[in-house]
């Protein structure tokens, strides 16, 4: 038992690193958990912090073995070299490990309280629901923007399912209304920036959205999405400072940021400005919602 428990968890090791990498997950998750915290509650204490990270990395999880699940036909196919397709892991041994992520994910909602609960079981039906393509089948997956938009709607959620962690009930303020925009729409970039490729790379899966889009218009897309994200920060600053030029300001400057790498990696088209222009949008994310974290703290 002991033997098995040890030989799977080397081989969870190796597949988190390539397709669920826990660490960077955990810290990209932070900023915006710290950030939701103290817009519902003054001081978010440590203990509700570390749930409502270990509850997002679990569920974020579970999303991903159903992924795993889902596409195996497809991946098979079009992503052959990845751990599941080259045997490093079965689909059968990452589902154990996915139960037993849900129990702990649902101990932790139920010790949060009632609504948090209600929340993560709904989101629990809504993932299983994903998981059968709503019963739809192929003809839900012939339409790429819907299909990645009502898969998408998990980390809305997800998102709303912290508040309540954080609060318990919810009170829906033009701040906590502003904020959960500002994150969904972090969200949508994440999912987005994600799956930009550079041109010649996108495979033969038609899975990405410069095959739809083109590179040019993908690159245009982020940016409008960067903006609008920019632009929530900005109002979320004004409403809790009650400052305006100093966060017009800032966010300009941060705006800029993300563009400058943007239009590097427009014209450079390589994969060391890919990385570069994620990287950009990570900490600049990291910075809002650290910025918002901090001054709604103090």
């Amino acid at each position: 038992m002991i033997t098995t428990i040890i030989s799977l968890s080397k081989r969870f090791y190796f597949y988190q690193k390539l397709r669920f990498p826990v660490v960077i997950l955990s810290l990209s998750l932070l900023p915006a958990i710290l950030s939701s915290g103290t817009i519902v509650t003054a001081n978010p204490p440590v203990f509700q912090v570390a749930g409502v990270l270990i509850t997002s990395i679990l569920y974020l999880l579970h999303i991903r073995v159903i992924d795993e699940y889902r596409d195996f036909s497809h991946d098979n196919i079009h992503h052959n070299l990845r751990p599941v397709q080259t045997g490093h892991i079965s689909i059968k041994e990452l589902q154990i490990i996915d139960i037993y992520a849900m129990v702990i994910f649902l101990a932790i909602a139920i010790f949060a309280g009632i609504y948090s609960f209600f929340v993560g079981v709904f989101m629990l039906i809504y993932s299983y629901l994903a998981s059968k393509d709503f019963f739809i089948g192929e003809k839900l997956r012939q339409h790429f923007f819907i299909y990645n938009g009502i898969n998408i709607i998990q980390m809305f959620l997800l998102q709303f399912f912290a508040y309540t962690i954080f609060a318990g009930s919810i009170s829906f303020t033009t701040l906590l209304i502003l904020h959960y925009i500002f994150t969904c729409i972090g969200s949508i970039i994440f999912e987005f920036v994600r799956k930009l490729k550079i041109p010649g790379t996108d495979g033969t899966g038609k899975d990405t959205y410069t095959w739809y889009l083109g590179f040019n218009n993908a690159i245009i897309v982020y940016l409008i999405f960067v903006l609008l994200n920019t632009v929530f920060f900005y109002q979320i600053m004004i409403i809790i400072t009650g400052q305006n030029t100093l966060w017009l300001f800032f966010s300009f400057v941060l705006f800029c940021i993300s563009l400058l790498f943007a239009l590097v990696h427009l014209i450079k088209k390589a994969t060391h400005t890919e990385q570069l222009m994620q990287l950009s949008f990570l900490i600049v994310y990291a910075i809002f919602n650290l910025v918002i974290y901090f001054v709604k703290l103090h």
